[in-house]
């Protein structure tokens, strides 16, 4: 079970705050998503962001 949270200025574990009260961010995970050499969804990823840069969006 990961506890560590972060926000732009500080760390913290109390899982009931959602909004840092010094910066009003909102706090995320602090630890890197898994990473997989095999990665089943890397092709979709790929191929949504080439449509994005299609479309003028990226």
């Amino acid at each position: 079970m990961r506890l560590l949270k972060r926000c732009n200025c500080r760390y913290t574990i109390d899982q009931s705050l959602k909004t840092c009260n010094s910066c009003n961010h909102s706090f995320k995970s602090a630890y890197p998503p898994k990473f997989s050499p095999h990665d089943k969804y890397a092709e979709y990823r790929r191929r949504m962001k080439q449509e994005a840069k299609n479309r003028g969006i990226l």
